[in-house]
């Protein structure tokens, strides 16, 4: 299958360490790459992780800040940013009302526990093996205001 229709891409809660909010996704997957569309909620702060993947992200909704080692990047609506593989990566949604929606590709593909993706594979193709996140400690939450300051000045 070449194609999915929305409604047939089901929205899964992905079950993500987080000290609020939620991530909400729609997930698509090829042979060596995987879509999301990821909705996180108000107040969303999640654990930092890495996986050994590419992202590279695009914002069609709202502002967050995402944290990419040492370095804090505000997304808005429109923007794009690419995360290395392997990288401590993390995000924070500090709105108390908005959600914020991410267009975000993965190659090789990225498995997202909670969520059932749908293949677009034909039949004489094999899907790709998706690569899952590792854990970093919130030790690294304490990085994050230099970090803002930092970003907020260049």
């Amino acid at each position: 299958m070449l194609f999915a229709a929305s409604a047939t891409v089901s929205e899964d809660v992905v079950k993500m360490k987080t000290s609020g909010g939620e991530l909400r996704t729609k997930q698509v997957t090829g042979t060596n790459s995987s879509m999301t569309i990821a909705t996180r909620t108000p107040g969303y702060h999640s654990q930092p992780h890495f996986h050994d993947c590419e992202q590279i992200n695009f914002v069609t909704r709202g502002e967050i800040w995402v944290f990419v080692e040492y370095q804090a990047f505000v997304l808005r609506k429109g923007d794009f940013l690419r995360i290395p593989p392997s990288a401590m990566h993390w995000a924070w949604n500090q709105s108390s009302d908005e959600d914020v929606e991410l267009i975000e590709m993965h190659t090789p593909g990225l498995l997202l526990d909670g969520v059932s993706p749908v293949a677009l594979v034909e039949e004489s193709e094999t899907p790709g093996t998706p690569v899952p996140s590792g854990w970093g400690s919130t030790d690294l939450w304490a990085r994050e205001q230099d970090a803002m300051a930092k970003a907020k000045t260049q």
